[in-house]
């Protein structure tokens, strides 16, 4: 599909529903952290070690994903990335997934090797005071998912004006 074969609004819709998809991924994160915690009072040592399990699968993800360009997700992501590699170009794309993987695969190691070196069995966790990291991630993730939202609502009317506007000047 060319760009302007694109329906931006609908492109729109679908972020926002992974911004719904992912809060809801959260929120089930959150809800297992609690019953793990305090519920079952499963040690911080797998809670971590599961933690960093998840994470290397992520990077393992995104990295499948910046070498082949395939999306391992829903429709939608798939249509999403598309969309992003068409509209900024495949290089653009290329860089910014692959300062993503970066960043990930660095944070990744750190909490992998704070895992194995440290001690956590002494550490005693308590849930809702210890919760306060999570949901300020969770808060960041928000307030940036909704600031792109934002730009990209912003660069839609800035289109639609433009060619409204070239194509009104056409009809003169």
């Amino acid at each position: 599909m060319a760009e302007g074969n694109w329906d931006l609004q609908e492109m729109k819709r679908l972020k926002k529903k992974l911004l719904i998809q992912s809060n809801l991924g959260m929120l089930l994160v959150f809800a297992l952290l609690w019953f793990f915690v305090e519920v079952t009072a499963v040690s911080a040592t797998i809670i971590f070690g599961v933690v960093c399990a998840i994470l290397w699968f992520a990077v393992a993800n995104m990295l499948f994903t910046l070498l082949t360009g395939k999306v391992i997700g829903t429709r939608a992501m798939q249509r999403l990335q598309t969309f992003e590699i068409e509209r900024h170009g495949k290089k653009q794309w290329k860089i910014k997934s692959s300062i993503g993987l970066l960043i990930m695969l660095l944070l990744t190691i750190g909490l992998t090797v704070v895992v194995l070196v440290s001690d956590l069995r002494s550490i005693t966790l308590d849930f809702p005071s210890d919760s306060f990291a999570f949901i300020g991630g969770w808060i960041g993730m928000n307030v940036g998912q909704i600031l792109r939202l934002r730009k990209f609502g912003r660069e839609i009317s800035q289109e639609s004006s433009e060619k409204h506007d070239h194509g009104f000047s056409e009809s003169l």
